[in-house]
């Protein structure tokens, strides 16, 4: 795991007794986390929620690939029943500049999405595990969140439904042939990311994650055309030669995209 300055490792839990719609918060230095559920009022193989991160000004939490240090945040939920998989997804990032170290996170309060799939729509589920993250100011603090909850057809609060709906929508957008990553290929200890882009706006920037076997940094500019640009990308770390299927989001001004490229060594 990399860690960012001093680590100051803390492990705080707060379990919600199963039922629950949502977890109770997990107060930290900085701020709190919870996990939150839409429950379903009819049978759905597919169920969405999100893990809430309030943050107290001044602190910042990491995307899903922290760039040259960082605690990525991660979701467990081994311990569930009747969940065939899940999913976790990500707002558009910041950059941020601490010294010589440049990471991607968040400086305000955000909601991770996640989607559920159930194993039979028709039964009920208990979601049982946990979140992991970083919060920090000057130091970083790992926390663990955990939750047991119910997926039981019982209806969230108005409330809950709409924090939900409300984190999916701050999701980028489909990345598209005019808006998205085009091609990339891997050089030595780095990898060229070329772009499409709708317009001639300078402001331009890609977040780009691996598959937990291979890791990257930061990107860094290094060509732009009108409706194009290269981005050239550090590779951290490698430790599966197969082709690999890498997370990017790309923005432009205030528009951002999200997709996937496929890696081949």
């Amino acid at each position: 795991m990399k860690t960012k300055s001093l680590c100051l490792l803390a492990s705080l839990a707060l379990v919600t007794p199963a039922g629950a719609a949502s977890s109770e918060w997990t107060n930290t230095p900085g701020g709190k986390v919870r996990l939150i559920i839409d429950n379903p009022v009819q049978p759905a193989s597919e169920v969405r929620g999100a893990i809430q991160i309030n943050l107290d000004p001044g602190w910042k939490t990491y995307w899903r690939e922290p760039g040259d240090a960082g605690v990525p945040p991660e979701l467990d939920l081994a311990a569930s029943t009747n969940v065939k998989s899940y999913a976790l997804a990500f707002p558009t990032p910041h950059r941020f500049e601490d010294g010589n170290t440049q990471w991607a996170g968040y400086k305000k309060p955000v909601s991770l999405p996640v989607t559920l799939t159930l194993a039979d729509p028709v039964k009920p589920a208990h979601l049982k595990g946990h979140a992991f993250l970083g919060i920090c100011e000057t130091i970083c603090i790992p926390v663990t969140a955990e939750f047991d909850i119910s997926v039981d057809n019982t209806p969230s609060d108005a409330l809950i439904r709409t924090q939900v709906a409300s984190a999916f929508d701050q999701l980028p957008g489909q990345a598209t042939p005019s808006f998205g990553a085009r091609s990339i290929t891997r050089k030595d200890d780095h990898i060229n990311v070329t772009v499409d882009l709708p317009s001639d706006d300078p402001n331009v920037d890609i977040f780009i994650a691996g598959d937990g076997t291979t890791n990257f940094g930061m990107s860094k500019l290094k060509s732009r055309e009108p409706n194009s640009a290269v981005f050239s990308v550090p590779v951290v770390s490698a430790n599966d030669p197969k082709p690999i299927v890498l997370h990017y989001t790309l923005v432009q001004g205030e528009k951002a995209v999200s997709g996937t490229i496929e890696m081949k060594e």
